[in-house]
């Protein structure tokens, strides 16, 4: 109790760090953040950011599920989509999933990916993701490597205009018209209508764009924030009109203007949003940089803290008796932890089916270079209490050709870790992201940069 009082968040902060294997929990996120940071560092620069958001209550799909007596009844989806959190949240994780599959990988071409599930507070659940393509052009190379030639950028923004839109079919090309767009469509809903049942693939793309894309309600409540004495979107909007898709550099970063008749519309693939049919958002990556700041932290955000938090640690103190144990006070804060914030009814439906709260196409590796090793859980008498390490197996690896000058790094990407150190490793179906710790700053300036050299060595260098 005295630690608890004394050292306030600083403790809680501490013990809540072992709340990382708790689902939801934002020491759950902030491990995510690091494997997403990582994935990023082995594949390079991502080519989009993504989001897709749910429209449950106009999805016919799932008003079949959940409503088969009326399922065009407005009033009977609603009451149904509050009846039945699980059944509406399976079919958003089950769409989603097999959206990737169809879309980003089977149309795109992607060859990873990365993508949470997020409800916040409104109840219903969105993804944030990132995908890479394999002959996506690099922003960062196009300005390096060929100082920026007419050429390369013109190749890059062709590829741009294929992958993202932010024009509205409805709108002339200069937007002169834009401020009377067709308004959006809802009686009946355009998100009523099943993919399948579409004619008029241009008319039903105009009428997404006006029903779900356009950005024509701020609120102090949502997007407006105030600064400098006035009330702006934190999103940007209206945006400036843009004639054509252009890159250019500002203030030292890269900057992709896509092309914009209409300064209200997100960002939409065609297929994307037709296919999705409700609310989407997709960006263009141009920087490491901005890929690291923004779209790890924004993708891997942990939820929002409720109000009564520090309430709820002050209450823990006093409820501690004088005889009460450390493991006592450990344990309530590890509970608490999970109520810090509030859950809707399908993100709890979620936990309670097992669902993953994130989906990535590659697994991850923690690679311990300190000489740490795991504990043996089940430890049986003459056995050593510590699990041999992956740079245990790799010193112990065959001596055979395949394995004589191959490095620590790609050691651990290609191959499975066998579980003696004896056994011959054998080759994965599909090369891992590695986390390698401790972590060591490359800056030469940070004290254990001579660490980070050793690491490069140990890594890079077969040994």
């Amino acid at each position: 109790r005295d630690m608890v009082g004394r050292d306030g968040e600083a403790f809680s902060n501490r013990v809540l760090h072992y709340a990382a294997s708790l689902r939801g929990t934002r020491q759950y996120w902030f491990r995510q953040r690091s494997r997403l940071i990582a994935m990023v560092d082995t594949l390079g620069l991502p080519t989009v950011f993504f989001t897709h958001s749910a429209a449950d209550l106009q999805w016919p799909e799932l008003a079949r599920l959940i409503c088969p007596d009326d399922p065009d009844s407005s009033s009977s989806r609603n009451r149904a989509l509050v009846e039945n959190p699980a059944i509406a949240d399976w079919f958003f994780h089950h769409r989603i999933q097999k959206f990737i599959d169809a879309f980003y990988v089977g149309v795109l071409g992607a060859t990873d990916y990365w993508m949470r599930f997020e409800w916040q507070h409104r109840g219903s659940p969105h993804v944030h993701g990132l995908a890479w393509f394999p002959d996506a052009p690099d922003v960062e190379r196009v300005l390096i490597s060929t100082d920026g030639s007419d050429a390369a950028k013109e190749e890059l923004t062709r590829y741009v205009d294929q992958i993202v839109s932010t024009t509205n079919p409805a709108v002339l090309p200069d937007g002169s018209n834009a401020d009377s767009a067709p308004l959006p469509k809802t009686d009946p809903h355009i998100c009523n209508k099943p993919y399948a049942e579409v004619e008029d693939f241009q008319q039903d793309l105009s009428d997404l764009v006006a029903t779900c894309q356009r950005h024509t309600r701020c609120s102090a409540a949502y997007c407006l924030r105030t600064r400098d004495g006035q009330q702006k979107c934190r999103f940007g909007y209206p945006k400036p009109l843009q004639p054509k898709t252009t890159l250019m550099v500002e203030n030292g970063e890269p900057q992709l203007l896509t092309a914009r008749n209409d300064g209200l519309v997100n960002g939409y693939n065609p297929v994307q949003l037709s296919a999705w049919r409700a609310n989407v958002d997709i960006q263009y990556c141009v920087s490491r940089h901005r890929v690291i700041e923004y779209c790890a932290k924004y993708a891997t955000k942990s939820e929002p803290r409720s109000q009564p938090l520090k309430e709820i640690f002050s209450t823990i103190v006093r409820s501690l008796k004088d005889d009460s144990t450390s493991l006592k006070a450990v344990q309530k804060l590890l509970i608490n932890s999970v109520g810090e914030r509030d859950y809707s009814a399908q993100e709890t439906c979620h936990l309670l089916l097992q669902l993953p709260m994130y989906r990535a196409s590659r697994d991850f590796v923690v690679l311990s270079l300190d000489g740490s090793r795991a504990v043996e859980e089940q430890l049986k008498e003459d056995q050593p209490a510590t699990v041999p390490s992956a740079l245990d197996h790799y010193v112990a690896r065959p001596t055979t050709p395949a394995f004589q000058d191959i490095t620590l790094l790609h050691f651990v990407q290609q191959y499975c870790i066998p579980k003696e150190l004896s056994s011959e490793p054998s080759r994965r179906r599909k090369n891992v992201v590695v986390i390698v710790r401790p972590y060591c700053s490359p800056e030469p300036s940070s004290p254990n940069y001579e660490q980070y050299c050793r690491q490069k060595l140990m890594l890079h260098k077969p040994f």
